[in-house]
């Protein structure tokens, strides 16, 4: 998977320029154009030395939800987060990002299904964890609500909307100097992603799905380095590293990646092979660290 990097300042323009513009929208490319935008975190906002060519890409959950919905799989609204539980995960900081970011990808799963009313369902389930976070301008400004009730069944529009409130959620949480907390909901909305992915090739033995989760399985290094650097900001962020660790250790140790990794291969994940204990090291794995965030 090619992720590409781009500064901040060049996506907040790139996605603002986007939302002004849906009503021109270029049907045939513009929703790979924005779901393919990435959140850069830099060296220098991870407090690395300067002279550290480092970056830590970390993508929109709608980004990874789209890597899953190229696969055409079909929807399963079992496996989505139970829309009620917002309260429930009103205890701590950490309890609301991870779980905001858990809806988030269970909001992009909705949209990329066509799943009109869901899509809204968890929009406000998004807008409520999102507002004891502190993000209650970026859901209550540009009458957000009418406008996604508006474009609902505009795919192309709708993914723009919410590409732009993820985009500003971030922004958000960079000014109010709470940028662990980016690393956090964005690992629930990955882990909730990678479930999904998982649980569907297991009902439906679809290839493309497969190749989907391996895909977003390969960010869990790049998840790992961003958590690292938060460590201390939360209490649960120890056990929350070494969840992922174990997620990125199953996929590692998949023969044929292990072999390409030694090969410095480009792997291809559509071709690629893997075992059923393989594969069910990965399930467990995933769903382990799924069942402690939403519990």
């Amino acid at each position: 998977m090619t992720i590409k990097s781009r500064t901040l300042s060049v996506i907040i323009v790139t996605i603002s320029l986007f939302s002004c513009t849906e009503s021109n929208s270029n049907k045939t490319n513009s929703q790979e154009e924005i779901v393919d935008s990435t959140i850069v975190i830099s060296d220098s906002l991870l407090n690395q030395e300067e002279d550290e060519e480092v970056s830590y890409r970390l993508p929109s959950a709608l980004q990874i939800a789209y890597i899953f919905k190229k696969s055409g799989s079909v929807f399963f609204p079992s496996l989505v987060n139970n829309k009620t539980y917002v309260n429930k995960y009103n205890t701590s900081n950490y309890k609301r990002a991870i779980n905001f970011g858990v809806y988030s990808a269970d909001l992009a799963y909705c949209l990329f299904n066509h799943k009109y009313q869901e899509s809204k369902d968890y929009l406000k389930a998004c807008k409520e964890m999102g507002t004891d976070l502190g993000l209650n301008q970026v859901f209550e400004s540009n009458n957000l609500a009418q406008r996604f009730d508006k474009n609902i069944t505009n795919e192309d529009s709708i993914v723009k909307i919410v590409s732009n409130v993820q985009l500003r959620t971030d922004v958000v949480f960079e000014e109010n100097k709470q940028k662990h907390i980016t690393a956090i909901a964005f690992t629930g909305a990955w882990t909730e992603s990678a479930y999904i992915a998982s649980e569907v090739y297991a009902k439906d033995k679809n290839k493309k799905a497969l190749a989907s989760l391996l895909e977003q399985l390969l960010l869990s290094e790049t998840i790992i380095k961003a958590l690292k650097v938060n460590k201390q900001a939360e209490p649960e962020m120890p056990a929350l590293i070494e969840a992922v660790e174990k997620i990125n250790s199953a996929y590692n140790s998949v023969a044929a990646i292990k072999l390409a990794n030694e090969k410095e291969e480009e792997i291809d994940f559509s071709k690629i092979e893997v075992k059923d204990s393989e594969l069910k090291a990965i399930s467990v794995a995933i769903s382990s660290l799924r069942k402690n965030i939403i519990d």
